[in-house]
């Protein structure tokens, strides 16, 4: 009786904090469609209260401040917190050791919602479940910045057509490098906006124009911008037309485009089956938790049962590296 109705208990807490977090979801996407469209509309009469999730924001980035300043001075975190300059390079205001404290902060939170977990159901808080909840913490946050990095990565490769095409058309009615990078920048929205905004700030600072779109290039690690970066750097080394050069360049890209999306529409079918085949075991596994959770007790309690459960992880990992070469090797073809 105990059991399930800790199991009750654990599903309402997780159905709360689901819901605080498409609540926040809601609330940052009603004010990124705010910020979007008042231009285009009047202006209501000012509230200079300030919102909840800005106020919270506010007390973060203070919090985040102070444990950088306390993080910099040890040594390690010092040095792990390079590998993070990548994503400072996307954002100018963000400093390496700032990942390092959201990092750190995460952990402390997942330490500190499993002892209210363990508080609200009765149940030891031991320190190794502490180290675990930790650890789950600190490199989730990795996750979150990978699949963020991810998916800006694909808008600018999906943008990147849109805006060969308007500096082609810009080229073609007689505008300089610095005006097609300046009609981008309006035309456009979203990181690929962000990244031609960079160029077009380094070229007003004095950058040529093999130096930004080097920069450019660089940041983004996109095809056709490397095509672009080569194809300018060889026009202002040995002359020629940037119009032929540009409609080139953009023929290219169109028709590198169409094959990938016809290839990924031949290959739709089989990343759904290896994505509903890997899942079907997951969700297997917690609807017997759900069920009855001391069924896999003996796996976690006999040295035999952790040398299965050791198998049958390796056995997973092992097919889902073989289904993705296979699907990988589809597309490629």
């Amino acid at each position: 009786m105990n059991s399930g109705l800790d199991i009750v208990m654990q599903i309402i807490i997780f159905i709360v904090l689901l819901s605080i977090a498409l609540w926040v979801f809601m609330v940052r996407r009603s004010a990124r469609l705010n910020n979007r469209f008042k231009n285009f509309s009047i202006e209501p009469m000012k509230d200079d209260t300030p919102a909840i999730f800005d106020i919270v924001k506010s007390y973060y980035l203070k919090i985040r401040k102070s444990v950088s300043l306390f993080l910099e001075k040890t040594k390690i975190f010092d040095t792990y917190s390079k590998k993070y300059q990548k994503y400072c390079n996307v954002n100018l205001k963000e400093k390496p050791m700032d990942y390092m404290s959201d990092k750190v902060i995460s952990g402390i939170c997942l330490m500190v919602l499993a002892i209210v977990l363990n508080v609200f159901t009765n149940s030891d808080t031991t320190f190794l479940q502490l180290i675990t909840m930790f650890l789950i913490g600190f490199f989730l946050v990795d996750f979150y910045l990978t699949i963020k990095s991810k998916i800006r990565k694909k808008r600018i490769d999906n943008d990147m057509l849109k805006a060969i095409i308007i500096m082609n058309n810009a080229f073609q009615s007689g505008l300089s490098i610095m005006q097609a990078i300046y009609t981008v920048y309006h035309e456009l929205d979203g990181p690929i906006s962000e990244e031609f905004r960079k160029m077009y700030i380094d070229l007003t600072f004095g950058l040529t124009t093999e130096a930004a779109f080097e920069r450019f290039n660089e940041r983004v690690d996109n095809k056709e911008a490397r095509y672009i970066t080569t194809s300018l750097n060889v026009l202002n080394k040995t002359g020629g037309n940037i119009v032929q050069v540009f409609s080139s360049v953009e023929r290219n890209s169109f028709t590198r485009k169409k094959l990938a999306d016809e290839l990924k529409s031949l290959s739709a079918s089989a990343k759904a089956i290896f994505r509903i085949l890997v899942v079907i075991p997951v969700l297997l596994f917690v609807v017997i938790i759900l069920m009855n959770p001391s069924y896999f007790n003996p796996l976690l309690t006999t040295g035999i049962g952790l040398l299965v459960l050791l198998l049958c992880l390796i056995i997973y990992i092992s097919y889902i590296i073989i289904i993705r070469k296979v699907v990988k090797a589809g597309v490629k073809e």
